[in-house]
């Protein structure tokens, strides 16, 4: 027999300038929707740690005006983050211990990078799992 929860996904998106002085809006929110949903708050910590680590690579990498797209999407014990930036240059291929400590504080990391809308550029896409532990 299947269950399904009767605590709705949520999802919420939001879009700032790429800029390094955004970060905190972006981690706010984060932390508001996963404390909204009874994740502890070691797991909020991990979220925010990866939060970092996901928007510092894409607004390194990103051109030059573009904004940083996030998508935060709550549904039962899974916090999905997927960001977005313009990009003319991409993610590097092989990028290090910055994603060696995001596979540590997540449970899932997934990375692509698409043709973006003008000749040269990229639409360059982060998301990430984390998992609320104990929930059943």
């Amino acid at each position: 027999m299947n269950r399904v929860s009767a605590r709705p996904q949520t999802t919420t998106e939001l879009r700032v300038a790429a800029a390094r002085d955004q970060l905190p809006i972006v981690r706010a929110v984060a932390r508001t929707l996963a404390r909204r949903r009874g994740f502890l708050l070691t797991e909020i910590a991990d979220i925010t740690h990866a939060i970092d680590e996901v928007s510092t690579a894409l607004i390194d990498a990103a051109t030059l005006g573009s904004a940083l797209r996030c998508s935060f999407v709550v549904s039962g014990s899974a916090f999905l983050l997927t960001s977005a930036v313009t990009s003319r240059r991409g993610l590097s291929r092989y990028p290090g211990a910055r994603w060696r400590s995001l596979a540590a504080v997540t449970d899932r990391v997934l990375t692509t990078d698409l043709l973006g809308e003008k000749s040269g550029e990229r639409e360059v896409v982060v998301a990430f799992i984390k998992q609320r532990r104990g929930h059943t």
